[in-house]
């Protein structure tokens, strides 16, 4: 389940996240990598392949290596249809696994996942739309809360945590750049004056920030998913960290100066960078930044 259970939520049906899920596998190799420990992998690697085959029968519908099915995210919401969100986790994580079916010395499970991420990237490629990567969906009104069109800052999370893991290019390099600097052009406000948020307000006036998504090419959902005015920081310094490692650094400091602006101690407290909550955990993705620079 994607939520921590108390006695009181005894009953609940809190459903897996995909993010949640994917992100535990890379997780897991992230952990190995930073502390060698070979025992960690052995111990777990049946759990990793439990989860990761499971994250494949449950929203691969049609069986071609790229997520379609109603897929729960952070936002709260379950996404629809191929998305470069959920696409890149698949493909990180999938590379994570072939790594770590080598360690373990699983041949069989290194050749289903190596192939199985081919046949991936090779779909999500179809996901370009020159400048960016998007959702495919035949109608974007079908369901409530998605992006179709939209340049969503998250789109290549995964990316951004393969490079964390020292796992490389899970996409091509030049096409990951540039979607990083569409989301840099498209979503990166410098100012907050003119800007509609009907949700909760994180920046405003002359204040800057990355909102979470926008519709450059028009075509905005009649009811897109529903934090995608507002401004997260742990999406700030993901975006902030992912441009820096694609060597854009001074894109990357831009971002990260106008979050420390709008905490600077003075509009508000600079240790508590709020987003839904006080001491909200994603704002530690701040820490990526030193192995980015």
């Amino acid at each position: 389940p994607h939520r921590s259970l108390k006695l009181l939520d005894e009953g609940q049906n809190y459903h897996p996240a995909v993010d949640g899920q994917l992100g535990s596998i890379i997780r897991l190799y992230r952990d190995w990598a930073l502390s060698g420990d070979d025992t960690l992998v052995a111990e777990l690697w049946p759990k990793a392949c439990l989860a990761m085959d499971y994250a494949l029968d449950q929203w691969d519908t049609n069986g071609d290596s790229v997520l379609d099915g109603s897929q729960y995210v952070t936002y709260d919401i379950e996404f629809h249809g191929e998305n470069s969100l959920t696409a890149s986790l698949l493909l990180a994580a999938l590379k994570a696994m072939t790594a770590m079916a080598v360690l373990v010395g699983d041949e069989g499970k290194k050749a289903k996942y190596a192939a199985l991420f081919a046949a991936s990237s090779g779909k999500t490629a179809l996901l370009w739309n020159g400048e960016y990567y998007e959702q495919n969906i035949s109608d974007v009104n079908a369901f409530k809360y998605q992006y179709g069109t939209g340049c969503l800052s998250d789109q290549l999370f995964g990316q951004f945590l393969a490079h964390v893991c020292n796992l490389s290019y899970i996409l091509p390099q030049e096409k990951v750049r540039k979607a990083m600097l569409s989301v840099y052009h498209y979503n990166f406000l410098h100012s907050f004056s003119e800007h509609a948020n009907m949700q909760r307000t994180y920046a405003l006036n002359d204040e800057q920030g990355v909102v979470l998504c926008t519709w450059p090419k028009g075509n905005k959902p009649r009811f897109p998913f529903v934090y995608a005015t507002e401004v997260w920081t742990g999406i700030e310094y993901q975006v902030a960290a992912h441009l820096i490692y694609e060597g854009d650094v001074a894109e990357g400091l831009a971002i990260v100066e106008a979050v420390q602006n709008r905490y600077d101690g003075h509009k508000r407290n600079p240790w508590n960078e709020v987003e839904c909550g006080n001491h909200y955990v994603r704002s530690m993705a701040s820490w990526s930044l030193i192995p980015a620079l």
